[in-house]
C-alpha cells in the first residue's frame, strides 16, 4: 500500500461505503423509490390488454338480433373510446405537470440544502473567529480585575490610614 493510499484511501469497490468519519441519511432505496407501486418500469413490467368482446375463434353465421347487438355495442364501444382518448390525454397532461411541479420542487429543495450549507458554513467561520477572539477577551478581563483589585486594595489602605 502506497503512501498516498493510506493518506487519502483507495478507490472504493462497489456497494462499500465511504468511510470519511460523516454519517447521512440518504437513502437509495428511498431516492429512488416508485411514487407509486402501479407505474410501469423495468422491475414492475405488465402488459394488461383490452379485449371489449371475446375472439370468434372460426367462421360462422350471425343472426339478426346478434348482428344489431354487435352494431349497437360498437357505436358505444367508439363513442367511449374516444372519450377514452380524451381522458387519456387530460391523465397525461396531469402526470406531465406533476413532474414540472416535482422536478421544480426539488430544485428548490437543492437550493435550500446548498444554501443551509452555507448558512452554516457562515456560523462555523464565525464561530472560529469568535473562538480567536476567546483570549483577547479574558486578558482584559483580567486587567479590569487586577485594577478592581489594585483600587480595592488603594481604598482599604486610605481608610486604614484615616481611622487609626
Amino acid at each position: 500500500m502506497g503512501l498516498m493510499t493510506r493518506i487519502f484511501g483507495g478507490k472504493l469497490a462497489v456497494g462499500q461505503t465511504a468511510n470519511d468519519g460523516m454519517t447521512h441519511n440518504i437513502d437509495k432505496n428511498a431516492a429512488l423509490a416508485q411514487t407509486s407501486h402501479d407505474v410501469v418500469n423495468p422491475e414492475n413490467a405488465r402488459f394488461h390488454n383490452i379485449r371489449s368482446v371475446p375472439i370468434v375463434q372460426r367462421p360462422q353465421h350471425f343472426d339478426i338480433k346478434t348482428a344489431q347487438a354487435l352494431q349497437i355495442l360498437a357505436k358505444q364501444k367508439y363513442r367511449t373510446a374516444g372519450e377514452a382518448a380524451k381522458a387519456y390525454q387530460a391523465l397525461s397532461t396531469i402526470e406531465r405537470a406533476d413532474a414540472l411541479v416535482q422536478k421544480a420542487h426539488r430544485g428548490y429543495e437543492g437550493v435550500v440544502a446548498t444554501k443551509e450549507l452555507e448558512k452554516l458554513q457562515a456560523n462555523a467561520k464565525l464561530a472560529g473567529k469568535l473562538h480567536q477572539l476567546r483570549p483577547a477577551y479574558q486578558e482584559m478581563h483580567q486587567q479590569v480585575e487586577t485594577a478592581n483589585i489594585a483600587a480595592t486594595n488603594a481604598i482599604a489602605s486610605i481608610r486604614a490610614t484615616y481611622s487609626s
